[in-house]
């Protein structure tokens, strides 16, 4: 249980108090009472927002709505009473200080969430859905956020923490046996480890996926001069964002504007022309601000144009898309995604490539967050150690022991374990990135 679990604490549960509505949230064995006592009559029945006068210093009176959630069906599975009040930061400060002092205590950063998972109403990775939707910037990040706290990923990983464990039993059971295990046996048992090292494998093959759904993929428009990029970086965005004109050059600083690829967003960054020619100093400047927006990039867009006389050098980079622009002028380079910003040919294409890389056409669960992805891979590694065990024919108490490793790393997705609980520091770093009044 978190730290000071019996207390009752009071938080705002709306994200800003400058709206005209806030929700202030009371949860603890007390709540009931401290709403009554500044209610001053009864409270609405569950589950029913009813009307009421709360009694504040000096006489003044807030109209506010009420509801109560009694234990153990609320979000934190303790006694719960919202008061529905008006807007305005000091208003609700007002509020909050008069329950203060009628006994609650101040909520921490996700108490109220941690109170949830505490009392069984919410798994660990389902709290972290709901700060990942608090905090999401993108539509597609909205809509893994919601995934996770519907459970899809804990369904996921509860399927194989069980299966893991079944044969991990079976194992167990052989112990005082083991001249009763014979080659079909161990031939099962491989394949079914050979399963689950698989799924983990595609789990954690995804989490790049999941984390450009979370943030902004930064995709650099890059190339040399007069290749079209931003033509290219127009077209892409609908709108004349970048300067373009005939003579090479013409862009001497990145721009970065926001592209929309249907649910699916990224930061599209249009670039200086590279060349090993130096130029006066304002080019060369835009061409060192080029190379850096390269070196950050998630993904880099590498343009040339069709009727480009020579080869440049390319750019090192990471994770390359090679794009031949003006296609309309005939075709050097087969193997490339060819557009054609005058025809609109190859537009559609390089967006639904873009958009498939960004993960936005995938509907598995989402791995999307560093601490899925480290136990899921902490799992994998102790299946591969079992598998490797069990075809060097190594005694069948080491197997086991690996694969309640297995088991007890996905358990610690959703945080529970027959194995064991998490301890207090990882659940304390967890919930200590939430917001007040999650």
């Amino acid at each position: 249980m978190s730290p000071q679990a019996g207390a009752t604490i009071v938080g705002v549960a709306t994200g800003s108090t400058d709206g005209g509505v806030a929700i202030i949230r009371l949860s603890g064995p007390q709540a009931l009472a401290i709403a009554r006592s500044k209610v001053g009559e009864k409270l609405p029945p569950p589950r029913y927002l009813g009307r009421r006068r709360l009694a504040l210093e000096g006489g003044t009176i807030e109209d506010a709505l009420v509801v109560q959630m009694p234990a153990p069906r609320s979000f934190t599975g303790e006694d719960v009473v919202e008061l529905h009040v008006h807007g305005g930061a000091r208003n609700v400060q007002e509020i909050v200080d008069a329950l203060l002092r009628a006994g609650a205590r101040a909520a921490g950063p996700g108490e109220f969430s941690r109170r949830a998972f505490d009392n069984g109403r919410l798994s660990l990775d389902q709290a972290e859905g709901i700060a990942a939707l608090v905090s999401a910037q993108t539509r597609a990040a909205v809509e893994q956020a919601r995934r996770l706290i519907a459970g899809e990923l804990a369904d996921e990983v509860e399927g194989i923490a069980s299966a893991v464990a079944e044969l991990r039993t079976e194992v167990e059971a052989n112990l005082d046996f083991v001249e009763d295990v014979g080659a079909g046996d161990e031939r099962r048992w491989a394949d079914e480890l050979a399963d689950h090292e698989r799924t983990l494998a595609g789990w954690l093959g995804r989490f790049e996926a999941g984390r450009r759904a979370r943030e902004r993929a930064r995709v650099v428009l890059a190339g040399p001069p007069n290749a079209g990029k931003s033509s290219l970086f127009n077209a892409l965005l609908g709108t004349a964002r970048a300067i373009v004109a005939a003579q090479p050059g013409t862009t001497r600083d990145y721009v970065e504007a926001g592209l929309d690829l249907g649910g699916v967003e990224v930061t599209l960054i249009d670039t200086a022309g590279l060349r090993g020619v130096a130029g006066d100093a304002v080019e060369d400047a835009g061409i060192e601000r080029s190379r850096e927006q390269i070196g950050g990039g998630d993904l880099i867009l590498w343009v040339e144009a069709a009727d480009a006389e020579d080869e440049p050098e390319r750019a090192q980079a990471g994770e390359v898309f090679f794009v031949e622009n003006k296609r309309d002028l005939g075709a050097r380079r087969a193997a490339w995604l060819g557009v054609s910003v005058a025809t609109g040919e190859g537009l559609d294409a390089l967006r639904r490539r873009l958009r498939e890389w960004s993960g936005g056409d995938r509907q598995e669960p989402w791995i999307g967050l560093a601490r899925h992805r480290d136990r899921v891979a902490e799992a994998n590694a102790a299946l591969n150690s079992a598998m490797t065990q069990l075809r060097g024919g190594e005694p069948l108490e080491l197997i086991a022991f690996e694969l309640a490793i297995a088991e007890r790393r996905l358990a610690e997705i959703s945080g529970r374990s027959a194995l064991g609980a998490l301890g207090e520091d990882v659940l304390g770093r967890i919930f200590s990135r939430f917001c007040i009044g999650k």
